[in-house]
């Protein structure tokens, strides 16, 4: 199974640009880490709100991610940058489905 990772972020206004430098360092990292096939993100229109899509190869993957320095580093700046709490939500796919939609 593939792990998919949701993440929900309600950025403060006064913080965007600092979130911004912060995200693209963490998703930089992330994307170089062994088994992470893809993060994507968006911002949802008129809203200080980002969702990020991370994929991983399963979910011991990610648990290790959340342990490693850059990952620690951009929870505890999102104590700063963010409105409301982060929300994750994590969803197993068949690997199957990454192959057929990769190819």
């Amino acid at each position: 199974h593939i792990l998919i990772v949701q993440r929900q972020l309600s950025v403060l206004e006064e913080e965007l640009e600092e979130f911004r430098l912060a995200l693209r360092q963490y998703m930089e990292c992330a994307c170089a880490q062994t088994g992470c096939l893809h993060i994507a993100v968006q911002r949802l229109a008129n809203e200080s709100r980002f969702i990020l899509y991370e994929f991983w190869e399963h979910n011991n993957v990610w648990k290790n991610h959340l342990q490693t320095n850059y990952s620690k580093t951009f929870q505890r700046g999102n104590v700063d940058f963010l409105e409301t709490p982060e929300i994750i939500t994590t969803m197993l796919v068949p690997a199957s489905w990454w192959v057929l939609n990769n190819n």
